[in-house]
């Protein structure tokens, strides 16, 4: 198993990543960016799809909500800066509730694939409670060849065992985690109870800032997630 962690080092390095990012949504604005708010009418099948599940907060507040401890969470540019390399962004705004929108996220990939779109060419980005409902889907679903990637998504029931419900899934995933972070952890010891999945990915990170990591459109994360993406599809 990979475990990769990364330090951050407020440098000429940082300042050059984050004009790497923007010159790159440049590019990708050029070539016709795509964030949708739900499934296109028209299916591309040689379209690269990134299902993106939004945190808690948004439930509640909306794509501009502000944490009092978090700070705002940049939904607009997080989601366009996914789409920067071309993919297809599908950024639902789902309703208050459970857990009902794992569904959601099973239907959304079975419609993909059933229009043809390849098992690699879909991936599914949660964060917080979006990241533990994609955890929950991933299990529905038990496509081996379907990217998720967990953002601080991994509860404290899930990394002990106590909630078993996303064990025995199947999928190329990536978990991501700010050691800092007092709700969402790395998914290692989950990846570990689980042998089935092939060379699971765990990034952490040791910026203190924990579950604000994720309400940023940092290149830290973003550019290590996109190039996860990009090297797992077609």
């Amino acid at each position: 198993m990979k475990h990769l962690f990364r330090h951050r080092h407020i440098s000429a390095w940082h300042l050059a990543a984050v004009a790497a990012l923007t010159l790159s949504a440049l590019a990708g604005t050029a070539a016709a960016q795509t964030v949708l708010r739900g499934l296109p009418d028209h299916i591309n099948p040689s379209a690269r799809y990134i299902i993106y599940v939004h945190g808690r907060i948004i439930e509640h507040e909306g794509p501009k909500a502000v944490s009092e401890r978090f700070g705002p969470y940049e939904f607009a540019e997080i989601t366009e800066g996914l789409s920067a390399r071309g993919h297809v962004v599908i950024a639902e705004l789902r309703d208050p509730g459970g857990l009902d929108y794992v569904g959601t996220i099973v239907g959304h990939v079975q419609a993909l694939q059933d229009a043809g779109v390849p098992e690699e060419s879909i991936t599914v980005v949660g964060f917080s409670k979006g990241g533990y409902m994609t955890l929950r889907a991933a299990r529905q679903l038990n496509e081996p060849d379907v990217n998720y990637a967990i953002l601080a998504g991994c509860i404290g029931e899930a990394v002990s065992g106590e909630d078993l419900s996303a064990d025995g899934l199947e999928g190329r995933v990536l978990s991501m985690a700010d050691t800092a972070d007092d709700l969402g952890f790395p998914c290692s010891p989950l990846f570990e109870r689980n042998p089935q999945l092939d060379s699971p990915l765990s990034m952490v990170f040791h910026e203190g800032s924990g579950h604000g990591l994720f309400y940023a459109a940092d290149p830290l994360w973003m550019r290590p997630l996109l190039d996860w993406i990009d090297a797992g599809s077609p």
